[in-house]
């Protein structure tokens, strides 16, 4: 009668021993699925953030995004890097040593990069798009809209005061104050 139990207590264990290393496996197979989707991710936004940037600003400047654990959880870096005359190349954060023009570049970048990540339909709200960026780069941050708004399907509706943005869409309006009254005119 022993020797029946210990039978069954050792066939009992490897049964566990068999679906505790099937569940390990299962976890691993996870883990390498989110880490390809991870990496599939920080692709996709790296090249649309660096495009953007290039687009609006010229030159080499290249976006980076650096995936680590911390605390057992993912977390990501930003990192811009340019090269300058004899191959010496600065790498930064965005917001520590950039203009805030770029910020807002890489902002509204990454806003567009989710929204497409995530598969949401629907126009692109946005309110003061590009407000640090120089007028000298204003025109091409409306030709950027304007295409993204072409790429990818989407109508953008924007609040502005920036001239080459409004003259950028196919509709324009201008609202004004007058008497506490709010008038409203296609421009």
């Amino acid at each position: 009668m022993l020797e029946r139990q210990l039978q069954e207590v050792k066939e009992e264990l490897a049964q566990t021993v068999v679906a505790l290393d099937d569940a390990t496996q299962a976890r691993l197979l996870l883990q390498e699925v989110a880490e390809f989707a991870r990496e599939q991710a920080r692709q996709q936004i790296e090249s649309l953030v660096t495009n953007a940037l290039q687009f609006i600003f010229g030159g080499d400047t290249q976006f980076r995004v650096e995936i680590e654990e911390k605390h057992k959880q993912p977390s990501a870096e930003f990192y811009l890097t340019s090269t300058y005359e004899g191959g010496y190349r600065v790498e930064t954060r965005p917001q520590e040593a950039r203009g805030g023009g770029v910020v807002d570049v890489v902002s509204l970048a990454l806003r567009i990069a989710l929204l497409e990540a995530c598969g949401l339909e629907g126009p692109l709200l946005l309110d003061e798009p590009g407000k640090h960026v120089s007028e000298e780069y204003s025109l091409q941050v409306a030709t950027f809209l304007k295409q993204l708004s072409q790429n990818f399907g989407r109508q953008v509706i924007l609040v502005t005061h920036n001239q080459h943005l409004a003259q950028s869409g196919d509709k324009a309006f201008l609202v004004e104050m007058q008497q506490g009254v709010s008038r409203v005119r296609e421009l």
